[in-house]
Protein backbone atom coordinates (compact mmCIF):
# COMPACT_ATOMS: atom_id res chain seq x y z
CA UNK A 1 0.00 0.00 0.00
CA UNK A 2 2.84 2.42 0.87
CA UNK A 3 4.75 1.60 -2.30
CA UNK A 4 1.66 2.22 -4.44
CA UNK A 5 1.04 5.54 -2.68
CA UNK A 6 4.67 6.60 -3.22
CA UNK A 7 4.56 5.64 -6.92
CA UNK A 8 1.41 7.69 -7.50
CA UNK A 9 2.91 10.63 -5.60
CA UNK A 10 6.07 10.48 -7.74
CA UNK A 11 3.98 10.39 -10.93
CA UNK A 12 1.89 13.36 -9.74
CA UNK A 13 4.98 15.34 -8.74
CA UNK A 14 6.62 14.72 -12.10
CA UNK A 15 3.57 16.22 -13.81
CA UNK A 16 3.54 19.18 -11.42
CA UNK A 17 7.22 19.87 -12.10
CA UNK A 18 6.94 19.53 -15.90
CA UNK A 19 3.54 21.00 -16.81
CA UNK A 20 4.32 24.71 -16.17
CA UNK A 21 7.57 24.32 -18.15
CA UNK A 22 5.69 22.77 -21.08
CA UNK A 23 3.16 25.61 -20.91
CA UNK A 24 6.06 28.09 -20.99
CA UNK A 25 7.49 26.42 -24.11
CA UNK A 26 4.01 26.37 -25.63
CA UNK A 27 3.79 30.11 -25.11
CA UNK A 28 7.15 30.60 -26.82
CA UNK A 29 6.09 28.56 -29.88
CA UNK A 30 2.70 30.15 -30.41
CA UNK A 31 3.85 31.42 -33.81
CA UNK A 32 4.75 27.96 -35.11
CA UNK A 33 1.49 26.05 -35.45
CA UNK A 34 3.08 22.59 -35.74
CA UNK A 35 5.14 22.94 -32.56
CA UNK A 36 2.28 24.72 -30.82
CA UNK A 37 -0.08 21.79 -31.47
CA UNK A 38 2.52 19.35 -30.12
CA UNK A 39 2.93 21.36 -26.90
CA UNK A 40 -0.85 21.71 -26.62
CA UNK A 41 -1.35 17.95 -26.83
CA UNK A 42 1.49 17.34 -24.39
CA UNK A 43 0.13 19.90 -21.90
CA UNK A 44 -3.39 18.50 -21.97
CA UNK A 45 -2.10 14.94 -21.63
CA UNK A 46 0.18 15.89 -18.72
CA UNK A 47 -2.62 17.65 -16.89
CA UNK A 48 -5.02 14.74 -17.30
CA UNK A 49 -2.39 12.19 -16.26
CA UNK A 50 -1.34 14.37 -13.32
CA UNK A 51 -4.95 14.76 -12.21
CA UNK A 52 -5.47 10.99 -12.24
CA UNK A 53 -2.23 10.44 -10.35
CA UNK A 54 -3.23 13.09 -7.79
CA UNK A 55 -6.57 11.39 -7.18
CA UNK A 56 -4.89 8.00 -6.77
CA UNK A 57 -2.09 9.38 -4.56
CA UNK A 58 -4.57 11.15 -2.29
CA UNK A 59 -6.85 8.10 -2.18
CA UNK A 60 -4.03 5.77 -1.21
CA UNK A 61 -2.77 8.35 1.26
CA UNK A 62 -6.16 8.45 2.98
CA UNK A 63 -6.23 4.66 2.95
CA UNK A 64 -2.79 4.56 4.61
CA UNK A 65 -3.89 7.15 7.13
CA UNK A 66 -6.98 5.15 8.09
CA UNK A 67 -5.31 1.71 7.94
CA UNK A 68 -2.30 2.61 10.08
CA UNK A 69 -3.92 5.29 12.20
CA UNK A 70 -1.22 7.86 11.56
CA UNK A 71 -1.63 10.92 13.71
CA UNK A 72 0.32 13.78 15.16
CA UNK A 73 1.22 17.34 14.35
CA UNK A 74 3.47 16.28 11.45
CA UNK A 75 0.45 14.85 9.64
CA UNK A 76 -1.53 18.08 10.00
CA UNK A 77 1.39 20.12 8.67
CA UNK A 78 1.88 17.69 5.80
CA UNK A 79 -1.83 17.85 4.93
CA UNK A 80 -1.65 21.65 4.85
CA UNK A 81 1.13 21.50 2.27
CA UNK A 82 -0.76 18.86 0.29
CA UNK A 83 -3.68 21.27 0.08
CA UNK A 84 -1.22 23.82 -1.32
CA UNK A 85 -0.10 21.26 -3.92
CA UNK A 86 -3.71 20.67 -4.92
CA UNK A 87 -4.18 24.43 -5.33
CA UNK A 88 -0.94 24.56 -7.37
CA UNK A 89 -2.28 21.77 -9.59
CA UNK A 90 -5.58 23.62 -10.09
CA UNK A 91 -3.74 26.84 -10.97
CA UNK A 92 -1.73 24.89 -13.55
CA UNK A 93 -5.02 23.70 -15.01
CA UNK A 94 -6.30 27.28 -15.10
CA UNK A 95 -3.15 28.39 -16.96
CA UNK A 96 -3.70 25.56 -19.41
CA UNK A 97 -7.33 26.52 -19.92
CA UNK A 98 -6.38 30.16 -20.47
CA UNK A 99 -3.89 29.29 -23.19
CA UNK A 100 -6.41 26.99 -24.90
CA UNK A 101 -8.92 29.88 -24.93
CA UNK A 102 -6.20 32.29 -26.19
CA UNK A 103 -6.54 34.54 -23.15
CA UNK A 104 -3.72 36.86 -22.08
CA UNK A 105 -0.79 34.96 -20.70
CA UNK A 106 1.60 35.51 -17.82
CA UNK A 107 5.08 36.66 -18.75
CA UNK A 108 7.98 34.21 -18.93
CA UNK A 109 9.48 35.23 -15.58
CA UNK A 110 6.18 34.69 -13.75
CA UNK A 111 5.81 31.24 -15.33
CA UNK A 112 9.38 30.29 -14.43
CA UNK A 113 8.83 31.37 -10.82
CA UNK A 114 5.54 29.47 -10.74
CA UNK A 115 7.31 26.40 -12.14
CA UNK A 116 9.96 26.48 -9.42
CA UNK A 117 7.53 27.20 -6.58
CA UNK A 118 6.20 23.64 -6.56
CA UNK A 119 9.52 22.47 -5.15
CA UNK A 120 9.11 24.89 -2.25
CA UNK A 121 5.88 23.10 -1.37
CA UNK A 122 7.26 19.57 -1.77
CA UNK A 123 10.37 20.03 0.41
CA UNK A 124 8.41 20.58 3.66
CA UNK A 125 6.21 17.57 2.89
CA UNK A 126 9.28 15.35 2.56
CA UNK A 127 10.72 16.83 5.75
CA UNK A 128 7.56 16.14 7.76
CA UNK A 129 7.29 12.57 6.50
CA UNK A 130 10.95 11.74 7.15
CA UNK A 131 11.11 13.41 10.58
CA UNK A 132 7.71 12.30 11.89
CA UNK A 133 9.22 10.03 14.55
CA UNK A 134 12.19 12.24 15.39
Amino acid sequence: MKVTHILFVIAWMSCLFVLPRVILHWRKTCHSSQESEAFKSLSIGLFRFGSLMAILAISFGIWLWKAFGFNGAWLHYKMGFIVLLIVYHLISGKLLLNIIKNKPFKNNVALRLFNESSLLIVIPIIYFVVSKNA
